[in-house]
């Protein structure tokens, strides 16, 4: 099910570093995927072990300099916002 929602709920729901970022977090979640090996290791992970493994990534990536009292908001709202797209990889490529 797909959720609606205006500018300004996402601008209260989504953290300012990831809304600073969003555009080349999306750009490397499919670097990761594809280039950095990731792809040759969906056959190990069911669906949901790989959904978390590329957004764990994908921030140990982007916020190297986090606080780590951030990355259970970051993984939340990145499980929201690219969790499907990765889904749908893992099970294209499956």
């Amino acid at each position: 099910m797909k959720y609606i929602i205006s500018e300004s709920q996402f601008d209260m729901i989504v953290p300012l570093p990831l809304k600073r970022r969003l555009y080349d977090i999306e750009n490397l979640m499919y670097d990761v995927m594809l280039n950095n090996g990731v792809s040759l290791d969906r056959n190990e992970y069911e669906r949901e072990d790989f959904v978390n493994y590329v957004i764990d990534l994908v921030i140990y990536d982007v916020f190297p300099d986090r606080n780590y009292a951030d990355t259970p908001v970051y993984e939340k709202v990145l499980l929201h916002l690219l969790g499907d797209e990765i889904r749908w990889f893992w099970a294209k490529n499956k």
